[in-house]
């Protein structure tokens, strides 16, 4: 591939990330009502120049669940601290990730945010495969994690319950510090064989 392809691969990838990011953004702000021109005019492109990325508004919806479900994994890789060579180092990642140490997941899983808003809209079909396959592989990465199954579950939902309630007044920093403390504790286990699902 020549630079100048490269070029415009890199640009076309841009322009589609930000056509993502602002459908992220418009349906978080709007909603179900969220126009595929007030998306376009967020990213800084003109409504055929979205077309020309996402023909339908459900290939975009489908996308921005896509995109939403690998920027996640991004979120919890990034707090996942490599030097902690012992079981339970993805899940002490998920923990900080979901308890106030990513904007991104704080934003979309709130009460309000884009999570709430994509539950309204009607997605593509290919959305329930996309959820489907997620959900297999957080299951099989907290399964290779090294921590009892019942304790990995019990430690991931309660991160996510808790970050359905950063910034609003049902949870103050105090608390949620307490709460990521105890959960991050129940990371360390004694290494010995998991205990296996009933």
């Amino acid at each position: 591939m020549t630079l100048p392809e490269r070029e415009l691969v890199r640009d076309r990838e841009r322009t589609r990330r930000a056509i993502l990011e602002a459908a992220e953004q418009a349906f978080e702000q709007r909603g179900a009502k969220a126009s595929l021109a007030e998306i376009a005019a967020i990213a800084g492109v003109t409504k055929s120049g979205l077309m020309h990325h996402f023909r339908t508004r459900e290939e975009l919806i489908s996308q921005v669940i896509e995109h939403t479900i690998g920027r996640s994994w991004e979120e919890v890789r990034a707090h996942v601290d490599l030097t902690e060579n012992r079981p339970g180092k993805f899940t002490r990642g998920y923990v900080r990730a979901f308890t106030g140490g990513s904007e991104y997941l704080t934003r979309v899983f709130s009460p309000s945010g884009l999570l709430a808003a994509l539950g309204t809209l009607e997605a593509a079909e290919s959305a329930e495969a996309l959820q489907q396959a997620d959900a297999r592989a957080w299951n099989e990465a907290f399964d290779a994690d090294g921590l009892p199954p019942g304790r990995a579950l019990a430690v991931r939902y309660a991160a996510e319950g808790l970050i359905f309630s950063v910034n609003t007044p049902y949870l103050t920093p105090g608390q949620l510090a307490l709460a990521r403390a105890d959960l991050m504790a129940l990371t360390e286990v004694e290494p010995g064989p998991p205990s296996s699902p009933r």
